[in-house]
Parts: structure tokens; C-alpha cells; sequence
């Protein structure tokens, strides 16, 4: 591409939004394509409605109008769909409506939608002990867990996920190990074993399902589980369980980490429309095109949480005042707003898939938001969302 940065491993996090890197990762990463198979498209009907005159209160306290957060949000693409027709729809910074974008830890999500239809299908249980299942896992941090608690997060593993550390590479923290393994920073001197690897050398610090805690390597193993448990590849099953049955319109992607594994914590990639049909599969209790695809117990359990998930995400060391004001439980790979209402995928730079059954509504946001930034930024798209939906729902 003429005229931009060349993108490595090296460089591209630094300025995702000014080199576009989110949006060029076949540029410098090995990715295996998730195929969308051969059935019909879910068509989008577009009736759009005026909503850049919304109001809220950015990171510096400012009121600004929809139209400004856009504008200075590092927000590359964002989709309302609101009763099945999309109704506002915004594309910057040059992504297209074909374009693939990294998902980041909105991956995490998709893969616990697979979890949940093999579920269904009594693959596997929430309740069986990962280690019956993988037994490879035996002698790990993991001894003892349950798949539910493995999806939660509640699992005692001993593992650092502070991604403000992202801003020094030189660091030897987990998070820094982590990332080079899965291929996002220079792999360095370091033996190239991929995220599993790593995660074979980690402790347990305290008992499974005492507490919530955000960590990466969880979500990999889940799409370890999920291959040993049906005999299929990664990939194959989001194809064959997700992708090809949503009605996406464009193949995704998968970053493979350096040990060949596909990075089935955060390294997808897709466009935005095909994630706004994989919002509406949840908003339509699971079903597209007259056809069943996510279970509606699975669903309904995402979406309203449960005592446990509730108590674990309130012990939360690491949650600031204003995480647990955004959120309630951290349940299925997906960060629940409102019980029973409201409940989210989120990936790191700005990433959403926001599903609200009150407004029904599905909001999807591609971002690269600065990596000291983050934060600020994040809760300034909270409340545009919620402008938008206080909006649609009068």
C-alpha cells in the first residue's frame, strides 16, 4: 500500500490509528481464513435517521454532539441497528464496508458462542472439569476448574493482565510474555511454545471461583477444550458453529499465535456489518433465518448473568469505581450491563458489539484508540451509546 507505514510486529501497536494497523494485519501476521460457507447473506435494510445532534459529556467534561465523539474518538467505524434496520452508519479513517478489522477481545466472545453450541449439542459441559476433558492440562493452574469457571474468568490462575504495561516492551511481566507468544510484540530470545505454552508455566493463586479476574490465556485454552471435546479444529468450529451460519457476508480471519495456534482469546478479524448480524443472533434469541445457531438457554445466561458471576465480579481486585458503575458480571465472555437488558463483547482499542433487548438494539464500534488513552476514551463511548439508545428508545 503506497504511500503508508510498513507495518511489523515491532511498530504497529504504537499508532493504530494514524497507520491504520487495525485494519492491515494480513500486512504483517499470518492469518488463516473463518470461512462464511456458501449460504445466504443476512440482508441489513438501511432506513437512517438523523443522531449526530445527540449530546453527552466527553473525557473532558465538555458536552459534544454525537457527530464531535465520532470525529475525535479514534472510532473507525460505527453501526446502530435498531429492530433488524440499520439506522445510522459511519465508516473513517479509510475502513470500508469490506474491510477487515481486528476484533481484539470481541474474538472471546465468538469463541464462548461456540462453547455454548457445543454445550448444546452435550459435547461438553459447563460443569465437567476441564482436565477430563484436556488432559494435557493436568498438573497446571487449571487443576480442578470447571469449563463454566474457565469461560468466567474465575479460575485462579495466576496471571497479571495490566494492559497499560503495553506502552514499555522492554518489560518481563506475564502480559508481556503473553503478547509476544501470541505474535503481537517481537517473540525476542524467547522459545517460541504459543500462548498454550506460556500457560503451562503459570500458578494457581487462589481457589477457582473465589473471584473474577480479566485474563487472556483463559479464553485460549477454552479453544483448546472446545477441539480436544469435538474432535475439530478451532476454526472449523467457528465456521461451521458461527460464521457460516449468521448470515455473514464476508469470510473472517484468525491471527495465529507463534506457536501455530489460532488466538482464540482476541486475534479475529471481521467486518463490521457481519458483526453487527453476530449481535442480532443474540438480540433474535439465536435464531437466523428461521434456523436455530446459538442455544436460547445459552443466550439467556449470558445475558442474565447469575449469583456467582455477580459475587465473583464484585471480589474483583483490579476493577476501578467506574468498571463497576459500566458493569455488573463479567459472564460467558461477554460484560453484562444491565441484567435480563443489556450486555456487551468489548475488545482492547475500542472495540463493541453492544446488545440491548430493551431498545432492541445492536451497536457496533471499530476503534484504535491510543494505548494510554484507553480508558478515557472508553467511558466517553459508554455514554454515546447510551445516548443513542435513550434516543431510539422513545
Amino acid at each position: 500500500m503506497s504511500g503508508q507505514t510498513e507495518l511489523t510486529v515491532e511498530n504497529w501497536l504504537w499508532d493504530m490509528h494514524g497507520t491504520r494497523s487495525a485494519q492491515r494485519l494480513a500486512e504483517f501476521r499470518s492469518l488463516e481464513a473463518v470461512s462464511r460457507g456458501t449460504g445466504p447473506v443476512r440482508e441489513l435494510p438501511v432506513d437512517l435517521i438523523d443522531l449526530d445532534h445527540l449530546e453527552l459529556v466527553d473525557r473532558t467534561g465538555t458536552t459534544i454532539t454525537l457527530a464531535q465523539h465520532v470525529e475525535t474518538s479514534f472510532t473507525e467505524g460505527l453501526l446502530v441497528v435498531k429492530d433488524g434496520t440499520v439506522v445510522y452508519e459511519r465508516y473513517l479513517n479509510g475502513l470500508q464496508p469490506e474491510t477487515q478489522h481486528l476484533l481484539a477481545s470481541v474474538t472471546k466472545s465468538i469463541t464462548a458462542s461456540v462453547l455454548g453450541i457445543e454445550i448444546g449439542r452435550g459435547a461438553l459441559r459447563r460443569d465437567d472439569r476441564v482436565t477430563d476433558i484436556a488432559p494435557e492440562f493436568r498438573g497446571t493452574s487449571i487443576d480442578d476448574a470447571t469449563v463454566g469457571q474457565l469461560i468466567d474468568m474465575t479460575v485462579g490462575t495466576a496471571f497479571s493482565e495490566v494492559h497499560d504495561e503495553l506502552a514499555d516492551p522492554s518489560q518481563e511481566s506475564d502480559l508481556m510474555r503473553f503478547f509476544r507468544q501470541s505474535g503481537t510484540m517481537p517473540l525476542g530470545d524467547a522459545e517460541p511454545v504459543g500462548v498454550l505454552g506460556l500457560f503451562r508455566e503459570l500458578e494457581q493463586a487462589y481457589p477457582h471461583g473465589d473471584h473474577f479476574e480479566y485474563r487472556t490465556p483463559l479464553t485460549c485454552v477454552v479453544g483448546r477444550i472446545l477441539e480436544i471435546a469435538t474432535g475439530q479444529s478451532y476454526i472449523d468450529l467457528v465456521s461451521d458453529d458461527v460464521w457460516s451460519r449468521i448470515g455473514a457476508e464476508y469470510d473472517a480471519a484468525i491471527v495465529m499465535d507463534v506457536g501455530g495456534f489460532p488466538f482464540a482469546g482476541g486475534g479475529m478479524t471481521a467486518t463490521l456489518r457481519d458483526i453487527a448480524r453476530y449481535g442480532l443472533a443474540h438480540l433474535d434469541d439465536g435464531i437466523v433465518a428461521g434456523q436455530q445457531v446459538i442455544p436460547p438457554d445459552w443466550i439467556a445466561s449470558t445475558c442474565d448473568g447469575s449469583d456467582d458471576t455477580r459475587r465473583a465480579f464484585a471480589g474483583c481486585p483490579q476493577l476501578t469505581d467506574e468498571d463497576r458503575a459500566a458493569w455488573s458480571e463479567y459472564r460467558n465472555a461477554f460484560w453484562v450491563v444491565e441484567p435480563g437488558r443489556v450486555f456487551e463483547a468489548l475488545g482492547l482499542f475500542g472495540q463493541v458489539c453492544r446488545i440491548n433487548t430493551a431498545t432492541n438494539t445492536v451497536i457496533v464500534r471499530f476503534s484504535a484508540q491510543p494505548m494510554l488513552e484507553r480508558a478515557e476514551i472508553g467511558y466517553e463511548t459508554y455514554r454515546a451509546h447510551a445516548a443513542i439508545e435513550a434516543a431510539l428508545a422513545n
